[in-house]
């Protein structure tokens, strides 16, 4: 059985309002100029840090503050038409999902019971660190396969791709998140996502091998 681990944010769920709402605040704590949506649409969540003076020691207390902010401005997150064109074009056999996020876990429960109600998810795994991902990813290779060709993982961010690769598995670079196509072929992804029928198809090939 081939697992397909998803981000949540920019993958699933177009939360963009939302996040931009974090980094009002997290520009007034810090008292700079609020970034704008080109920046972050061309700027990787380490340049972004950079660019507000966040030190690696300081990460922890504004995603946490991130993701209180996010949770009450949740009713901004709506659900990616791509995410539902791929579920239209998808074969379930042979795949599970699951959803590997930074975001809160009860935050992308309550959207996936309200949005997505009729998708079995096998795991939910949320409040992971910026860059925790690739030992997370590790963790759930243990669980379900020790064959890491049976994973893939479906990101919209650099970090996603360099997660993926150091984790030692697929991965998949969606282009309707976060960040640009430019920054995320410099990556060099396995697979590159322009629309939800795409990834589905590229899941149902990878779903095959």
């Amino acid at each position: 059985m081939k697992i397909a681990v998803f981000d949540f944010d920019g993958v699933i769920a177009d939360s963009r309002m939302a996040i931009f709402e974090a980094f009002k605040e997290i520009s007034i704590r810090k008292k700079m100029p609020l970034i704008t949506s080109d920046e972050i649409f061309n700027l990787s969540i380490k340049q972004i840090l950079s660019k507000y003076k966040i030190r690696w020691y300081q990460i922890p207390h504004y995603l946490n503050l991130s993701r209180q902010i996010i949770f009450l401005n949740r009713d901004l997150i709506t659900l990616d038409q791509q995410i539902i064109k791929m579920f239209e074009n998808i074969n379930f056999e042979n795949i599970k999902f699951v959803i590997l996020s930074s975001n809160s876990n009860n935050l992308i429960n309550e959207f996936v019971q309200k949005n997505l109600p009729d998708i079995k998810f096998t795991e939910v795994i949320g409040g992971v660190s910026l860059f925790g991902k690739s030992r997370k990813i590790k963790q759930l290779a243990k669980r379900y396969s020790k064959n890491k060709n049976d994973f893939i993982y479906i990101g919209d961010e650099v970090r996603d791709i360099i997660a993926a690769r150091r984790a030692a598995i697929k991965s998949v670079a969606v282009l309707w998140g976060k960040e640009s196509e430019k920054l995320l072929t410099q990556e060099k992804p396995n697979y590159i996502a322009k629309s939800g029928y795409d990834l589905a198809q590229i899941l149902n090939k990878f779903a095959q091998e």
